[in-house]
């Protein structure tokens, strides 16, 4: 049940994904990239709801998905159960292009922001390649376990995000591009287990660019819904049907 002033994300299935969409007027339209498949990470991980929600509630279209064989996305797992490697990750980034064609056919946008969070920061600044993408969003983009120098070479603008304490991710090896932007969540982890709402804030700002703020119009609630309109049906000609009873 959605109450007034709800936001209702609609489950889409796009291919093998299973996606959770939502409507928006505000470019750019954001596909949201998940943390580490083989550590748990999924759509519903709280930071990427979190993002989902801050990104809705200012307007964009969002679309985050499940990559393939996670939560009710079809196939297999590109990432053995456990494993904390990601050297390669060109199989999901595939998958969240998938996301962004859907993402942008429905919101008829042309381009949109690949936003990830943890591991799904590689996927998006992989994706960032694609003229499909815009510019990109890196939330704790966890250094120590992966190469992001390709961060520097980016023409495309970009906000990273660290946590103050990150075990995972190092400021100083982050090289920023010359349309690149830093920002720090104080007393924050890696998990954003404390500023988690001032995470989602930030993006949503820097996407405005100066615009005014916008809130999204809730959903429409019950009491809003059109009224049901019984339907009459044709009586035909009013003769009754004869079932055949006799046995052959």
């Amino acid at each position: 049940m959605v109450l007034p002033g709800q936001y209702l994300e609609r489950s889409v299935v796009i291919g093998d994904l299973d996606a959770l969409y939502h409507r928006g007027r505000r470019d750019p339209p954001c596909v949201i990239a998940s943390p580490h498949p083989a550590l748990g990470g999924s759509m519903v991980s709280p930071v990427i709801a979190e993002l989902a929600w801050a990104l809705t509630r200012a307007g964009h279209p969002t679309m985050r998905f499940d990559y393939q064989g996670v939560g009710a996305s079809r196939g297999s797992s590109r990432h053995p159960a456990g494993s904390m490697e990601f050297e390669d990750v060109s199989g999901d980034v595939a998958d969240l292009l998938i996301a962004a064609d859907q993402l942008l056919a429905t919101a008829q946008m042309p381009v949109a922001c690949a936003v990830g969070y943890s591991f799904g920061a590689a996927v998006a600044l992989q994706a960032a390649a694609d003229p499909r993408i815009d510019r990109v969003v890196l939330i704790a983009p966890p250094t120590r376990l992966h190469d992001f120098s390709a961060l520097a070479a980016l023409r495309k603008p970009a906000l990273v995000v660290c946590a103050h304490h990150d075990g995972y991710c190092d400021r100083s090896a982050l090289k920023l591009p010359e349309d690149g932007l830093l920002e720090v969540i104080p007393h924050a982890d890696h998990f954003f287990a404390r500023g988690l709402t001032d995470l989602g804030k930030h993006v949503a700002a820097w996407l405005r660019g100066g615009r005014a703020e916008y809130v999204a119009a809730p959903d429409a609630s019950e009491d809003q819904q059109p009224e049901p309109v019984e339907l009459e049906l044709d009586p035909g000609d009013g003769e009754a049907l004869e079932l055949d009873t006799d046995r052959k």
